[in-house]
């Protein structure tokens, strides 16, 4: 991960000040989550789009990012299919990184904890900020009357900033959905909500709250935590030497979603091993055979395979109204000066 630079201030009283302000609370209100975002913006310096500054900031881009939304404000009736993507792409980049602004990083030094920016850490977490952005970017758009200030806007196809770690996630979430028999977002919502570096332990706790309950005992937890977290945390951070932003989006795409599949199958085979040898024991206490499966651990099938499956479908209830957002706010004759 790039080192962020901070650059200018863009200070309270401007127009993409308040913008990006209404944005981040939209998404607080929306998902009930409070960010750690500490109300400082600066202008991005090393060429990203945008980033969530651990210690508090966010920086954005002014030329990819700030300057495009702006242009859409002040345009004419009628705006061209690009500018409506560039104002759609805007909303979706500080959607995602008010996700990172969400999350809690946990402690490094707990039992099983993977490690900060790893392969597996950056996949699941960029991956589930593009998951929330999906879901989320359309009606953030609506919340803050966008769709009504620029038409079309809301209808505009922005891409996905990570596409194949947005389709291993997506994958391995709606995987994980059928093979709990839980609601997809009941899924989605443990993992998001769990520290990132304890977020494959909440995976696999899920599987063993339910299909496991009653035939582990519980000195085994760890061992068959880490047995049911290991197929997931290989093949996520397996695409991480694939996602590129100057790769082909639908082959990445792609990629994701074999990943995801191998991941989901290679979980089963486990699951069923751990399950079968459990019922044959006696009441799960004879247990050689399935402590020596544990202790050598699963090796990751080989090959592709079809998607785990399915889109996330948008959720949750409409959010309370925010204040006002009048178009002529965000034109530059009638908003606070740059």
């Amino acid at each position: 991960m790039a080192t962020v630079v901070l650059g200018p201030e863009i200070l309270p009283g401007t127009r993409e000040y308040a913008w990006v302000t209404f944005v981040v609370e939209a998404v607080e209100r929306r998902t009930g989550r409070a960010s750690s975002w500490n109300r400082r913006l600066y202008e991005d310096r090393t060429g990203v789009l945008a980033a969530a500054v651990p210690s508090g900031p966010m920086v954005v881009n002014r030329a990819l990012i700030l300057d495009p939304v702006m242009r859409a404000y002040d345009a004419p009736e009628t705006l061209s299919r690009q500018g409506l993507q560039r104002a759609r792409l805007g909303v979706a980049v500080i959607v995602h990184e008010t996700d990172h602004h969400q999350a809690e990083l946990g402690d490094a030094s707990a039992p099983d904890a993977i490690q900060e920016l790893s392969p597996e850490d950056e996949a699941l977490s960029e991956g589930l900020a593009e998951v929330k952005a999906t879901r989320l970017t359309g009606l953030i758009m609506q919340d803050i009357q966008m769709d009504q200030a620029i038409p079309g806007s809301i209808g505009a196809f922005s891409g996905s900033l990570y596409p194949g770690f947005q389709a291993g996630v997506d994958g391995v979430l709606t995987g994980l959905h059928r093979v709990t028999g839980l609601p997809r977002e009941d899924v989605l919502s443990a993992v998001e909500q769990t520290p990132r570096l304890q977020r494959y332990n909440a995976m696999a706790d899920l599987v063993i709250a339910t299909r496991l309950a009653g035939l582990m005992p519980p000195a085994h937890m760890p061992e068959v935590r880490r047995s049911l977290s290991r197929p997931l945390r290989h093949e996520l951070a397996g695409l991480h030497k694939y996602e590129s932003p100057h790769r082909d989006p639908l082959a990445l795409d792609g990629l994701g979603r074999e990943f995801s599949a191998r991941a989901i199958r290679n979980l089963e085979r486990t699951l069923d091993t751990i399950e079968q040898q459990y019922r044959q024991s006696s009441g799960g206490l004879e247990t050689a055979h399935l402590r020596q499966f544990l202790d050598h651990g699963t090796q990751s099938g080989s090959g592709g395979g079809a998607a785990a499956g399915g889109g996330a479908a948008a959720s949750g209830t409409a959010a309370a109204a925010p204040p006002a957002w009048r178009a002529d706010r965000f034109r530059s004759g009638g908003g606070a000066a740059r």
